[in-house]
């Protein structure tokens, strides 16, 4: 009689075991604001996975949040990885997010952006503060794509890394012997 209660009192703990981990796991307790920096917890969120344009640039940008924090919005981004990194392509596109946001609300936005890293492994959250490239950086790497893609620049600069260089869309315009890096 005792071995069935002992087995009984293993399950109820394996089971409630099982629960928890499922819960601390998928971030059960802490919904959108896990992760976030103490600063922005608790503020508006302005806009949700929208997507913005700037007809001034011709840029067009989708963002995750955008919290309305003392006059101004400030961006956050998240992005689920191996390594616990921020990229300098993560800080690109937040500067992109950030000039269609203004442009298309006339609202300001914030140079300080926001990264939360989310790991695949865990699922733990670590934010990251960013600061976001200017108008003209921006408006000088549009004009620079701009020109690769109608055939003006016919050596254009690889990027850093290989894997990055294998991505990317125009692959296929780039010499060889930068694949060979």
């Amino acid at each position: 009689m005792h071995d069935a209660w002992g087995a009984i009192f293993v399950l109820m703990l394996f089971v409630a075991s099982a629960v928890l981990f499922a819960r601390l796991r998928n971030g059960a307790g802490g919904g959108d604001e896990r992760g976030l920096p103490r600063e922005l917890v608790g503020a508006e969120v302005a806009f949700a996975e929208q997507t913005f344009r700037s007809a001034r640039n011709g840029l067009i940008a989708k963002l995750d949040r955008a919290y309305r924090l003392e006059g101004q919005l400030k961006l956050v981004e998240l992005k689920t990885r191996l390594s616990d990194v921020v990229y300098m392509v993560d800080v690109v596109e937040m500067s992109v997010q950030r000039l269609a946001l203004q442009d298309q609300t006339g609202e300001p936005v914030s140079m300080d952006a926001w990264v939360v890293v989310q790991s695949s492994n865990t699922g733990s959250r670590r934010p990251h503060r960013v600061r976001l490239l200017g108008r003209d950086e921006i408006d000088s790497m549009a004009k620079r794509y701009r020109q690769i893609r109608i055939g003006r620049i016919s050596d254009p600069t690889p990027a850093r890394s290989n894997a990055q260089c294998k991505r990317c869309s125009h692959c296929d315009r780039c010499a060889a012997t930068f694949h060979d890096r």
